[in-house]
C-alpha cells in the first residue's frame, strides 16, 4: 500500500469518527450534519482541516459570570417596573443574559456613517474621563486615522482610552500607527477568542470573531449599531452609498454596554483575578448603582421613560440569546415584521417562525442588498429568501448602485432590535454579537419609516420573478447554499 493510500485511509477513519460523534453524540442542527457529511466524505484531508477550523466549538471558557442573588432581585425589580406589552420577551432576555430593563434613556438614530461619525467625533472631543471603543473592522484609512488621531489627542490630555479590536477585522490596521497610538497612552488589545488548549495548534479566531461595535464615553454616552471603522462606511468605496443604521444612547442602557465592554476587555487580557473582581464590581454597579465603588459607572440624569435591554451572545453561550430574542419577536408579532440584513442564512427556528408568520397573513418584509460584498453568502441567502417568497413574504432588493449593511428588525411598530447581529447563523452561533432591544412605539415607528424610505430605493422581487430567473443563477445559489450549511 502506498503512503498516499495509507494517509487517505487514516483521514477517512478520522472523518468517520467525527461523523459518528456528530450524528450520535452531539445535538447539532441536521443541515449542519449534512453539510459536514458531504465535505468530510468528498474531501477527506481538506475536510478535516476545515472541520478543525470551522466545525468545532473550541470555546469552553465562559466569559460572563453568574449573577448573584442580589443582582437577580434587582433584575426582577426592573422588570416589575416595566409595564409594556412585551413582558415575556423582556423576561426571556433577563433570564438568558442577566439584562435588567434599563428604563430611562434618550436615543438618536443615524441612517448612515456620515451622520454617525460626525456625532461620534464631537462626543470624543468633549470626553473628560474615559473612552472605551470596541469594533470588529478597524482600518487606519481616512476616517480611521481621523478617529484615532482624536483619541490620541484625548489620551495626551489624560483621558483613559481603551480599544478592543478583533484579530481578523483588525488586520487592516497599520502596525506602525498602532504602535504610535499605544506609545501615546491608548491601551489597544486584540480579541482572538483563543482560550482553549487547542488554540496553540488551531487559530480559532478565524471562526470565532468579535463582531461587536460599541463606544462608551465617560460612562454616560454609548454608540451601538452596524458601522465599523473604515472609509466604506462614509460611502467612499466602489459600493457607492453605504446604508447602515447606528444609534447614540444616553441613559441607563450605557451601564449595560460598559459592563459588556469590560467583560471582553478582561477576557482578552486573561486577568483571572481582575476578572473576578470585575464581576463583583459590575454586578454592584449595574444593579445597585453604588457609583463610589467604580468610577466608570455613572448614574444617568435622563428622566424620559424609554425601556431598553442589552442582548448579547457568543459561541460559549449555553443559550444563544440573540437567536432566541429574534424568535420571540417574530412569534409574538401580530401585524407586521420588517427585517433588514446584509446576509440572510437563518437558523431552522427563525426560518420556521418567519414562514409561520408569512402564511398566517402577517406583513413580512425583508430588505436585502442587490449588490453583495460577499458573493458566496449573498447567493446562498437568495435560496432562503426564495422559500419565504413562496410563503407570502415580500422581498426588496436595495439599490444595485449602493450597499445595505443595515441590521435591524421591527415588530408591529412597537419593538425593535438594532445592533451588530446579521440575520444569519454565524451571528447567532459563532460570532460575539450585541444588540439593543428597544420597547418604544415612537422610535420603532421611526425605524419603520427608514424601511419604507429604503423601499423607494429598492426593487421588489416577487416569487414569480424569483422562479423565472436564469437557471444558471438558481444552480449557482443552490450550490453555495451547500457551503452555508457548515456555518
Amino acid at each position: 500500500m502506498s503512503l498516499w493510500n495509507m494517509l487517505t485511509l487514516i483521514f477517512y477513519f478520522i472523518n468517520f469518527i467525527i461523523l459518528w460523534n456528530l450524528i450520535f453524540k452531539k445535538r447539532e442542527r441536521p443541515e449542519k450534519v449534512l453539510g459536514w457529511l458531504l465535505v468530510l466524505t468528498l474531501l477527506p484531508p481538506l475536510g478535516l482541516i476545515l472541520y478543525l477550523y470551522m466545525g468545532v466549538n473550541w470555546q469552553k471558557t465562559i466569559l460572563n459570570g453568574r449573577f448573584s442573588p442580589e443582582a437577580a432581585e434587582a433584575i426582577n425589580q426592573s422588570l416589575r417596573a416595566y409595564e409594556g406589552s412585551d413582558e415575556t420577551m423582556a423576561r426571556m432576555i433577563a433570564n438568558v443574559n442577566g439584562s435588567p430593563m434599563f428604563l430611562y434613556n434618550e436615543i438618536t438614530l443615524f441612517p448612515d456613517g456620515i451622520s454617525k461619525f460626525k456625532a461620534l467625533l464631537d462626543d470624543i472631543e468633549k470626553a473628560k474621563h474615559h473612552i472605551h471603543m470596541e469594533y470588529y473592522i478597524v482600518k487606519s484609512d481616512g476616517i480611521g486615522r481621523t478617529i484615532f488621531d482624536a483619541l490620541k489627542k484625548k489620551a495626551k490630555e489624560g483621558v483613559k482610552v481603551r480599544v478592543v479590536m478583533d484579530k481578523i477585522g483588525g488586520r487592516y490596521f497599520d502596525k506602525a500607527y498602532k504602535k504610535e497610538l499605544m506609545e501615546a497612552g491608548i491601551e489597544i488589545v486584540t480579541f482572538t477568542a483563543t482560550f482553549a488548549f487547542v488554540s496553540r495548534f488551531v487559530d480559532t479566531s478565524i471562526n470565532y470573531r468579535n463582531h461587536r461595535k460599541m463606544v462608551i464615553i465617560d460612562g454616560t454616552i454609548g454608540y451601538i449599531g452596524g458601522n465599523n471603522i473604515g472609509d466604506e462606511y462614509l460611502s467612499k468605496s466602489h459600493y457607492g452609498y453605504w446604508r447602515d443604521t447606528h444609534m447614540r444612547v444616553r441613559g441607563d442602557f450605557v451601564l449595560g454596554m460598559q459592563g459588556l465592554f469590560f467583560d471582553d476587555f478582561f477576557a482578552v487580557l486573561h486577568r483571572n483575578e481582575a476578572s473576578k473582581k470585575w464581576e463583583y464590581v459590575k454586578q454592584r454597579e449595574i444593579y445597585h448603582h453604588e457609583t463610589a465603588f467604580c468610577e466608570f459607572f455613572v448614574p444617568s440624569d435622563v428622566t424620559r421613560p424609554l425601556p431598553m435591554q442589552i442582548c448579547y451572545s457568543g459561541p460559549e453561550s449555553p443559550l444563544y440569546a440573540i437567536e432566541l430574542m429574534l424568535l420571540k419577536m417574530i412569534s409574538t408579532a401580530k401585524e407586521r415584521i420588517y427585517i433588514s440584513s446584509p446576509y440572510f442564512i437563518p437558523s431552522d427556528g427563525t426560518m420556521s417562525a418567519l414562514k409561520a408568520a408569512a402564511v398566517s397573513g402577517l406583513d413580512v418584509r425583508i430588505m436585502f442588498p442587490a449588490q453583495y460584498d460577499h458573493p458566496m453568502v449573498g447567493h446562498a441567502s437568495m435560496t432562503y429568501l426564495g422559500e419565504l417568497l413562496e410563503c407570502g413574504a415580500r422581498l426588496f432588493l436595495y439599490d444595485a448602485k449602493a450597499f445595505s449593511h443595515n441590521k435591524c428588525v421591527v415588530a408591529d411598530g412597537r419593538t425593535f432590535t438594532l445592533g451588530t447581529a446579521n440575520f444569519d447563523v454565524r451571528s447567532f452561533f459563532f460570532n460575539y454579537e450585541v444588540n439593543a432591544v428597544v420597547y418604544d412605539e415612537y422610535y420603532a415607528s421611526k425605524l419603520e419609516g427608514y424601511f419604507v424610505n429604503d423601499m423607494e430605493h429598492a426593487v421588489e422581487m416577487t416569487y414569480d420573478d424569483y422562479r423565472n430567473r436564469p437557471k444558471i443563477q438558481l444552480m449557482k445559489e443552490n450550490f453555495f447554499r451547500i457551503f452555508s450549511l457548515l456555518f
